[in-house]
């Protein structure tokens, strides 16, 4: 048996789909999306911690649609990919609305597991920074 031998293009291509499934408020792809053991941690302005597992965040998601369906920004500025066998982490950075209403850059850290024949994110990182600050 040979090993899966594991890409950056493989985790750009699963960070897309990410991003073009929760800019649509696809929930349903959440499920899948997201690893039964998720995790995210954001970091407002204020510094104020928000904590989400994998259902509060998809409720997150449902609740953002109800109040306002239209897509979010899927603009994102890739800066690093790193895979270690079936684990892997990217940094990026994102524009968009959806964490609190106000439109706003998000730095993110994602840890993603090749798990099931496909790649789950497990954790993620995002802090929140006002457009102003660049």
């Amino acid at each position: 048996m040979t090993a899966i031998t594991h890409t950056q293009a493989d985790i750009r291509a699963a960070m897309d789909h990410l991003i073009d499934r929760a800019t649509h408020f696809d929930t349903e792809a959440l499920y899948s999306i997201y690893h039964d053991d998720f995790h995210t941690t954001l970091v407002m302005p204020d510094s104020q911690v928000q904590t989400y597992d994998k259902q509060a965040f998809i409720d997150h998601f449902e609740e953002q649609a109800k109040q306002n369906p239209t897509p979010l920004n899927p603009w994102a500025d890739w800066h690093d990919f790193h895979i270690l066998g079936d684990s892997a982490v990217c940094v990026l950075s994102r524009i968009h609305s959806g964490m609190n209403g106000e439109e706003m850059k998000l730095l993110c850290n994602i840890e993603l597991r090749f798990e099931d024949n496909r790649w789950q994110i497990l954790r993620e990182q995002i802090f929140l920074r006002p457009l102003s600050e660049g």
